[in-house]
């Protein structure tokens, strides 16, 4: 049973206004393209309509309309990643394209690349290959500059309808302008005695979205006739500017400066401070980045709130704060002439560092809930320092790349993190013990990622530099990377040998972390080989996390002993383990190893001989996708495969794939209510009964008489149920109506019908 996916559209917070020509015109090019570009100049609305069309085409795709956001990305080999990271794409490979393309081949959806201008040749390449490698996968871009791909689309996105005196009607400008207005100042109302001054304002901001916002903001403080007045102003100075820019480029920037005329100075200091930050800060963030002198942040922050420059956003109990693209870049250019940029990004840089740093106890002990969550709340601004420090302080920077391996290891970042250690590498030749640290953690996630050539290159060079600097410490960690370099070579003996040789040499240097990271890969090594010793490295491991406290390191300890207690068929026991790592690792937004537990508990269910819900919680840890370290999935993998086998033989073919689909189907909370016994009430599966025991129109479809249809073929079934034409088939479905014609005829073929009114009934009948 699939399970369908609606992709990561945000829900928006103010209504979507107007646009009705440019939407029909994307839902009519949608279908006779791959590639659609929505061109415009910054302000224009080109986000808010893309994630408009997003909405009202999903019907369109299966597989799910995927928004990946690129205004906070600077670094163009990133382009890549984001747009796996977005998919929930697992981290498997240095060269995550060949995957990202491989994954994509059977999906239909839509990917929606929003802010592509500043990356233009890196979005350029990766849709390109994309478009030839895939056959029905879409792509709708949002940019101030075309991609120039063969086959693109270009849809200029033009300004909101104005006022039109002369045929009176009010236009789409003035309906943004009011709403916004009345958003602002609850006291405000639209009047026949003002109507025309606001259409004036509208049309003297030529119907931008964002400077009508920007404007609608003001009348807080100011009547209509005095914006107008003071728009006019602006207009006028800005006539004196460059001739050579856009007018409606002029018109935005004179709208966001006239706001930043408003400010005190203490205010646009601050604003042009804060725009150093990517994806947003907190107030200590701006406390330790931004100085103002003898005066109080919260005063000016306070201010640019008010004046809605900067927005307030809560994540959780954490005050959020952010700023759109082009109020940043305006800010950030005023920071630029104002000559303090740098000192600025420095004090930026060395926050986030002391953020990675923290990572040195936080990994191993009670700390790593709250630090792995604020590394993912932070992970646009550790980009940004890391991009800025690995040009103004490398070494500094290699070393922070360095701490943070735990977070590109856990956190399904592994090629972004392989990628920072090397670039850190190659900008810091000098043979330092820094350097030695960077090579070790290049060689564990290129081994997880299966690139053993690399590994092997730098493990050996690690090991050849620690001893020319005698350096001791080091070698525990060395001995692991070269245990997990001999497990992906498949000599598993030798893989267990240099584990537990890495747990003895930590353990006698203190080193924490790797010694409970040791324990982890050797109970895994030793699993693999059914090797002795393995109770006791599972409850050496778990003894070690109770004793940090460590919720991440404990909940895979919790795992370990799980299975090692189903191994020996304690079931009652590795039940109880199973669960406990569910809770402790499902703390954790992004684990890979919350699907291993699932898996877990699905085999010591199955040895239980509760196949149904073994099924289930098998299509559960399936939707969590299973581990993306290669080596660790190659475990579970060999014992995975048979114990899903015995299910499948124990509930028969079409009972496993329902249970299956359902567990996979299940959101994440509720499939961990479910794994934990917490669910009210279990989802009752749907028992398919063989198809000869049934009459051809009785009672709900089985799998295989609704399986005859293509999923697609199902989608037209559906709408053909509705009542809808073949041409609004295709508008809905955004294929051409020919292409609806064909499913038509094909769906009365296969089902021996005749009329479009059987294929309803039988639509109804079979609950489609």
């Amino acid at each position: 049973m699939a399970r369908r996916v609606n992709g990561n559209l945000p829900e928006e917070v103010t209504s979507f206004v107007g646009r009705r020509d440019e939407l029909a015109t994307a839902k009519r090019l949608l279908p006779t393209t791959r590639v659609l570009t929505l061109l415009g100049p910054g302000g224009m609305g080109k986000t808010r309509l893309s994630r408009q069309i997003g909405h009202l085409v999903s019907r369109a795709f299966p597989d799910g309309v995927w928004l990946v956001e690129l205004a906070d990305l600077q670094d163009p080999a990133l382009v890549t990643l984001s747009v796996a990271e977005t998919l929930n794409l697992r981290d498997e490979s240095t060269a995550p394209l060949p995957r990202l393309t491989e994954f994509l081949a059977d999906k239909r959806l839509l990917l929606v690349l929003d802010n592509c201008e500043h990356l233009i040749e890196a979005c350029a390449a990766l849709v390109g290959r994309i478009i030839a490698s895939t056959p029905d996968v879409r792509v709708l871009a949002t940019s101030r500059e075309v991609l120039g791909i063969q086959g693109e689309q270009v849809m200029p996105v033009p300004p909101l309808t104005v006022p039109d005196t002369t045929a009176g009607e009010d236009g789409d400008a003035l309906q943004l302008f009011i709403e916004r207005a009345s958003a602002a100042n609850p006291g405000f109302q639209a009047t026949s005695g003002n109507r025309a001054v606001l259409a004036e304002i509208c049309r003297r901001l030529e119907g931008m979205p964002l400077a009508l916002e920007l404007a609608a903001l003001r009348l807080r403080m100011f009547t209509p006739e005095q914006i107008l007045d003071r728009l006019d102003d602006t207009i006028e100075l800005l006539s004196a500017g460059p001739r050579t820019a856009p007018q409606r480029q002029q018109t935005i920037e004179g709208a966001i400066r006239w706001s930043y005329d408003l400010c005190t100075a203490t205010e646009q200091a601050l604003w042009e401070q804060l725009s150093v930050f990517a994806g947003g800060f907190d107030i200590d963030a701006a406390e330790a980045v931004c100085e103002l002198g003898p005066a109080s942040l919260m005063e000016p922050l306070t201010g640019l709130v008010d004046k809605s420059v900067v927005m307030l956003r809560f994540d959780g109990d954490v005050a959020r704060y952010s700023m759109l693209e082009p109020i940043r870049q305006f800010a950030a250019d005023r920071l630029a002439e104002r000559g303090t940029a740098q000192q600025v990004r420095a004090r930026h840089r060395e926050h986030y560092r002391q953020l990675a740093m923290r990572g040195q106890t936080a990994y191993w002990t009670a700390e790593d809930v709250e630090w792995f969550r604020e590394l993912s709340r932070e992970h646009a601004n550790l980009r940004a320092a890391l991009r800025s420090g690995l040009e103004d302080e490398p070494l500094r920077t290699m070393s922070t790349v360095t701490v943070l391996r735990p977070f590109w290891e856990h956190n399904r970042f592994l090629s972004e993190g392989y990628r920072w250690l090397t670039d850190s590498l190659a900008r810091n030749p000098e043979r330092t013990a820094e350097r030695a640290k960077a090579l070790s953690s290049a060689a564990s996630l290129a081994a997880l990622l299966g690139d053993q050539e690399s590994a092997a290159r730098l493990v050996t060079e690690c090991m050849e530099l620690a001893a020319a600097l005698g350096d001791t410490d080091i070698m525990a960690e060395v001995a692991l990377d070269r245990s997990l370099l001999a497990f992906a070579s498949s000599d598993r003996k030798r893989s267990l040998e240099l584990g537990r040789s890495a747990i003895e040499l930590a353990a006698t240097h203190g080193q924490h972390a790797i010694e409970m990271d040791s324990h982890a890969f050797s109970f895994m090594a030793a699993m693999a080989l059914e090797a002795p010793g393995r109770t006791e490295l599972a409850e050496r491991f778990l003894e070690l996390t109770n004793d940090s406290g460590s919720h991440l390191l404990g909940g895979l300890a919790l795992w370990t002993v799980g299975i090692d207690h189903w191994r020996r068929g304690e079931l009652e026991a590795a039940a109880e383990f199973h669960g406990r790592a569910i809770e402790q690792l499902a703390l954790f937004e992004r684990c890979i190893w919350l699907s291993s537990a699932f898996e877990g508990l699905a085999w010591t269910v199955s040895a239980g001989g509760d196949y149904e819900r073994a099924a289930r919680l098998l299509g559960a840890a399936e939707s969590l996708q299973r581990s993306t370290i290669r080596l660790a999935h190659t475990i579970t993998a060999t014992v995975g495969e048979k114990e899903r086998l015995k299910v499948r033989d124990a509930l028969g073919e079409e009972a496993f794939r329902t249970a299956f689909g359902a567990g996979a189907s299940l959101p994440l909370e509720e499939a961990i209510d479910y794994a934990l016994g917490r669910a009210a009430a279990e989802p009752e599966p749907v028992t398919p009964t063989p198809a000869r025991e049934r009459s051809p129109r009785a009672g709900t479809a089985t799998l295989s008489e609704t399986n005859v249809l293509t999923r697609r073929q199902k989608d037209v079934a559906r709408l053909v149920a509705a009542g809808h034409s073949n041409k609004r088939i295709a508008a809905d479905l955004v294929i051409s109506v020919r292409t609806a014609e064909t499913h038509v005829e094909h769906i009365l073929t296969k089902l021996g019908l005749t009329s479009r009114t059987q294929l309803a009934a039988w639509a109804h009948e079979h609950n489609l």
